[in-house]
């Protein structure tokens, strides 16, 4: 057995309630501190404080802050997808007003993105330089991929599309850069501005007839 194995041995499951609530404590300081001071200005002995447990507490649970890091990560995937799988509007009825539909859903995605703007950005860093987590946000990616195609899927006949996978990864990748720079800003352009953009590109993209034809006229041409 070498070192690593030694150290993973010695690193116990919670099983007990009390054990259970206190790797819970862990995990939930460590997210709020790296969401502050991300994660290598963060030590160990700091996250112990934060969630007052002694050093030795977290060394009982996770061998490096690494391992800290990666639960800390499936629990903001876990906040963030709860309020995406808690929207409403997974279904389209003839009578609902597509913008206003499309509008929902955008701002349910920005809305998960403002859960916790720091640790997303933090994630997003960490993904460039560890492939561990690169692997679990691209895992939980293909999550998103996989909710949007259910979601055209139950739309069909209504809109155009005929693949709804590739369709829902063209809509997913180019929508989230546009939903991150609406929920962390830094463009210059007003949130509004954006997402009546974005509710355009793919009011025009599912329902192309529908979209030109309420397309209003403008001040200059009546």
């Amino acid at each position: 057995m070498n070192m690593a194995e030694r150290d993973q041995d010695k690193t116990r499951v919670p099983r007990q309630r009390r054990s259970v609530e206190t790797k819970q404590k862990i995990v939930a300081a460590a997210l709020k501190l790296f969401s502050e001071k991300g994660f290598h200005a963060t030590n160990t002995k700091a996250i112990a404080k934060e969630a007052q447990v002694a050093v030795g507490s977290v060394y009982s649970y996770y061998t490096d802050k690494m391992e800290i890091f990666k639960d800390a990560l499936a629990l903001f995937h876990e906040h963030f997808s709860e309020i995406l799988r808690s929207h409403g509007a997974l279904r389209l009825n003839a009578s609902q007003n597509k913008r206003e539909l499309i509008r929902d859903v955008i701002e349910t995605v920005i809305k998960a993105h403002e859960v916790d703007p720091g640790f997303h950005r933090e994630m997003n860093i960490m993904a460039l330089s560890y492939p561990e987590v690169k692997d679990m946000a691209e895992k939980e990616l293909r999550f998103f991929f996989k909710m949007t195609a259910r979601l055209l899927r139950s739309w069909q006949p209504e809109i155009r599309i005929r693949d709804p996978e590739a369709a829902a990864t063209v809509i997913i990748l180019a929508a989230n850069s546009i939903v991150e720079a609406v929920a962390f800003g830094g463009t210059g352009i007003g949130r509004e501005r954006l997402v009546e953009a974005t509710v355009d590109m793919l009011h025009h993209y599912l329902w192309p007839q529908e979209a030109s034809q309420a397309i209003d006229v403008s001040p200059e041409t009546e």
